[in-house]
């Protein structure tokens, strides 16, 4: 009895870290025969990403109403938008710093397979173009997050022009009940989430389990290294300086999150997660994180822009091409814009690798190949993004709460 009264006292985070431990072992022991046992998984990940549309709807559109002020809105937006930036071409800046430094392509030989389509060409008035969208319910029915958020933050800024106060106010009643409901359904669904992460993690290992010996490896640790500088040297030294929370602290309490998005590889799936630990971790309150993080989810990429170019130089080494300055710093930038937008499902991240080999003229074959490993990455993505977005929550919140005068909860 003893035993099992200790079992039950055991916190989710720890049954998590036990799953992915046990899938990772199944998945090296019984190998392929562990992959079509990954539907479980799948389904569970399904679960989640069902109630993600109503929750940013739900979230943001509150967060907006809540604003006390137009001028206190403006004030997040601008701050958001500038540390986001900020983060991203340091993190465009450390993937190509450090791939050419360690030169993780050299010696590297591929061979050419079957050609593959080029990828859409990235342009800047497409990027805008699609912000918008001219049926609400088809991108819900896409499951476009882009155009959602642009959704919601119409609907928020035209609830608030509503001249009857006692409308407005019977608006976020209602907004508030939808916002319990999701947030019931969510945590339903994240208890069980040991079962789903041991079968996707025992699938993915099964499958792509031998590849990390292979010639990408050094590649991977490369992306790795440039992922933890990121959190390490960019998040935690944001926090520490504006919040006063400590590197490892930061790291330390945000567990929950980052243990979930290495096991599931979805930006999108970890915004319940995240919207959590930022209240209960770090005291971000409601009217920020509830606008910040959701936004951040589709805006900040710094993971992909860690992997860009890093990709472009790994491959130029394996070809043998020369990059000049100058192309170093077109890596950077078009790192930087190509990181912003189009995130939040496992995977999506492969075209901009494909569409960036092509802007150079790099051989796809080798996106090709990184497509197929391209969960190896993809976990290390999704986690530097959601830490980003939770660490810019966390310094938004304490910048806004200085010139409101409002307490502040460091939790050193």
């Amino acid at each position: 009895m003893g035993i099992i009264r200790r079992l039950k006292r055991t916190s989710l985070t720890t049954w998590v870290f036990v799953a992915l431990f046990l899938g990772a072992l199944a998945g090296a022991t019984l190998r392929e025969r562990m992959v079509p046992l990954g539907v479980v998984g799948d389904v569970w990940l399904k679960l989640i990403k069902l109630i993600i549309v109503p929750l940013m709807l739900a979230v943001m559109i509150r967060s907006i109403t809540s604003q006390k002020s137009g001028a206190a809105f403006g004030r997040t937006v601008g701050l958001a938008f500038g540390f986001y930036v900020f983060t991203t071409a340091i993190a465009a800046l450390i993937g190509s710093t450090l791939a050419i430094l360690l030169a993780p392509g050299q010696g590297f030989d591929y061979q050419s397979s079957e050609s593959i389509e080029p990828p859409v060409e990235f342009s800047i008035a497409g990027f805008f173009s699609d912000l918008v969208s001219d049926n609400m319910f088809n991108s819900f029915a896409e499951g476009n997050l882009l155009q959602i958020v642009v959704i919601a933050t119409l609907l928020g800024f035209a609830i608030r022009r509503i001249p009857d106060s006692a409308a407005v106010e019977q608006i976020a009643k209602g907004l508030d009940i939808l916002t319990q409901i999701v947030f019931a359904y969510v945590r339903m669904v994240i208890a069980i989430s040991p079962i789903g992460v041991f079968f996707l993690m025992a699938s993915t290992i099964g499958k792509y389990g031998s590849a990390i010996i292979g010639s990408f490896s050094q590649l991977i640790g490369v992306f790795y290294l440039g992922v933890l500088l990121q959190i390490f040297f960019v998040y935690g030294l944001a926090v520490w300086a504006v919040a006063r929370v400590n590197p490892l602290s930061f790291l330390r309490r945000s567990t929950p999150l980052w243990m979930f998005t290495l096991s599931t590889a979805s930006s999108a799936a970890a915004i319940p997660v995240n919207l959590r630990v930022a209240k209960e971790g770090f005291g971000v309150s409601d009217r920020v994180r509830n606008f910040v993080i959701p936004l951040a989810t589709e805006f900040n990429h710094d993971g992909n822009a860690i992997l860009l170019p890093s990709m472009v130089v790994f491959a130029s080494q394996a070809a043998g091409i020369h990059l000049s300055f100058e192309h170093l710093l077109q890596i950077v930038l078009l790192g930087t814009v190509l990181s912003f937008g189009g995130g939040g499902v496992p995977g999506g991240g492969i075209v901009k690798v494909l569409a960036v080999l092509q802007t150079f003229g790099l051989p796809l074959e080798i996106g090709a190949i990184a497509a197929g490993l391209y969960r190896l990455f993809d976990m290390g993505i999704t986690s530097a993004n959601c830490l980003g977005d939770l660490a810019g929550a966390i310094v938004i919140d304490r910048m806004l709460r200085r010139k409101s005068t409002e307490p502040v909860d460091a939790r050193e």
